[in-house]
């Protein structure tokens, strides 16, 4: 994952076209619709996703399993939408942060990516060994398999990463300096690297799906409906989110390889550029979408956020005493998750 500059195409170059390709009003645009979305996105995200930590680390249990992926996936979020202020000076001015922030922020969108898609991956997978494996399920309610599988995210995450920190560098393109890779072999296999994570992970959690609501038709018990419900639908916005981005990646590492004749035409560049930019911005957005999700669709959320808006100093340690104790024993009845 990585913010798209489009400064160095503000010139009418051939750049390997047949005829001059002038690509200034693209510049235009994404300096506009950036400006813009990134100051939205990032406000919601930030506070979005610190209303869910608060909540998490409030009224909740982490011996929830869960309740940890959902932790890590807000981590993952906020990590992803923290730094796109400045973003908005970069669409602006060029690279002005210096080479080392080049390679550390854009470091940190990378590891946001890969972050939310292995969490997301092993909530779904979790929630398929609790209705089709129960047993096994069981097992994985120690608290240390949480913290096993979190660091195991985060680790490939990082190492994912790592030629992100390698290549990215301060490149001047046209007098502009720009933070991208110096080359075109480190950026299409960064490209191709992210889309068959994607992948991967899409297949992974279809199959898991496809086999939990194979065991949910058979079962006449309604107690994992609920949990299922949530992580689905928010699988499908995030799904729904990246799928475009990745497909708009794939077709401009097409283009770089100039492996058909289209991808050598000038218009055709250009709308895959607006492309670009318009799904970075849908991928980003996702940032935003899980708190709101979390409110709308589960109702321990709902009712935990409803005492924070109504929150009272002199009861506050009786409350949280409360909650936290009926939230322990829920575990012991379900899965004492957030939903």
């Amino acid at each position: 994952m990585e913010e798209t500059y489009y400064s160095g195409f503000n010139e009418t170059d051939y750049g390997g076209y047949s005829e001059p390709c002038d690509k200034n009003d693209i510049y235009e645009f994404a300096t506009l619709f950036n400006t813009i979305l990134n100051s939205v996105l990032f406000s919601f995200s930030i506070i979005g996703n610190c209303l869910v930590l608060w909540i998490l680390i409030k009224y909740e249990s982490l011996v929830s399993l869960t309740n940890v992926f959902i932790f890590n996936l807000s981590i993952a979020d906020l990590i992803l939408s923290s730094w796109l202020p400045l973003f908005i000076v970069y669409h602006r001015q060029g690279w002005v942060f210096g080479e080392v922030a080049c390679k550390i922020l854009n470091a940190f969108f990378s590891i946001g990516f890969y972050s939310g898609i292995i969490f997301l991956t092993f909530m779904t997978f979790h929630r398929y060994l609790s209705v089709v494996d129960p047993l096994s399920a069981l097992k994985a309610k120690n608290p240390l398999f949480g913290v096993a599988a979190s660091l195991l995210s985060w680790l490939i995450s990082i190492c994912a990463s790592i030629p992100v920190i390698i290549y990215k560098a301060q490149v001047d393109r046209n007098g502009f300096i720009i933070c991208e890779y110096r080359d075109n072999l480190p950026h299409l296999v960064s490209n191709y690297q992210q889309n068959i994570v994607f992948l991967i992970a899409f297949v992974v959690i279809i199959v898991c799906y496809f086999s939990i609501i194979k065991t949910l038709r058979r079962s006449r018990s309604q107690r994992n409906h609920k949990p299922v419900k949530l992580i689905f639908i928010i699988v499908v916005v995030y799904f729904v989110s990246w799928a475009p981005y990745n497909i708009v990646m794939l077709l401009q590492s097409f283009e770089k390889q100039q492996l058909f004749k289209s991808f050598r035409d000038c218009d055709f560049s250009k709308n895959l550029d607006y492309a670009k930019s318009v799904s970075e911005k849908l991928a980003i957005s996702h940032c935003c979408l899980n708190p709101i999700l979390y409110a709308f669709v589960g109702i321990k959320f709902r009712q935990h956020l409803k005492r924070l808006l109504h929150y009272r100093p002199c009861k506050h340690e009786e409350q949280t005493t409360s909650i936290r104790t009926n939230s322990h024993d829920h575990y012991h009845n379900n899965d004492g998750s957030l939903y």
